[in-house]
């Protein structure tokens, strides 16, 4: 909760100062803007993402550590829902990585032909730095991927070692937290 109130005002932040700068009711500096609206698209989503993530991951571990003390507690449906998915909870982290990554690399390197032309030699520094990040974001971000749907596969045959479960509640694990069930991004 505290995460979406955070990006619901840095969003509400960075529409503002757009608004008020455009109207010319409020001068507000380009730095400013400009670092609130790369904040909001770029930084925004991962951190979302990766705080679900890490609580998804928390509650996995804690159901698995007290399956291991109580073999014969069976955890309830909400909690399997809630933290075991057919994907490991860090794959929408990689997806979303490799998304912003990859529209990064777009965008900067279509961008950086056109500061060097104009010789704006410290926009062509910022630009490849920016590139050269993006590009670093992708390739790692693709081995996350593969690693995270490995290790949802250990995650799917260590909970059928360990619980029998409804078809109800086979269903709604087989719903992804991003992309398809087999670890596929939708959009793919």
């Amino acid at each position: 909760m505290a995460t979406n109130t955070a990006g619901a005002v840095l969003a509400g932040a960075a529409v503002a100062s757009v608004v008020a700068d455009a109207s010319g009711r409020v001068p507000v500096p380009r730095a400013v803007q400009a670092v609130l609206v790369l904040v909001t698209l770029f930084v925004l989503p991962v951190v979302w993402v990766g705080v679900r993530a890490v609580w998804a991951l928390r509650g996995r571990a804690e159901l698995f550590a007290a399956a291991q003390e109580h073999l014969r507690r069976r955890p309830t449906d909400r909690q399997l829902v809630d933290h075991l998915r057919d994907e490991h909870p860090l794959t929408p982290v990689w997806w979303t990585l490799a998304v912003l990554g990859g529209l990064g690399t777009l965008c900067l390197g279509f961008a950086l032909p056109f500061a060097l032309s104009d010789g704006a030699v410290l926009a062509g520094a910022l630009l490849g730095a920016g590139l050269a990040a993006s590009l670093t974001t992708l390739v790692l971000a693709v081995p996350g991927i593969r690693r995270a749907d490995r290790q949802g596969a250990r995650d799917r045959k260590r909970r059928s070692e360990l619980w029998s479960l409804s078809n109800a509640v086979e269903r709604r694990l087989a719903v992804p937290l991003l992309g398809t069930g087999d670890g596929a991004h939708s959009g793919a």
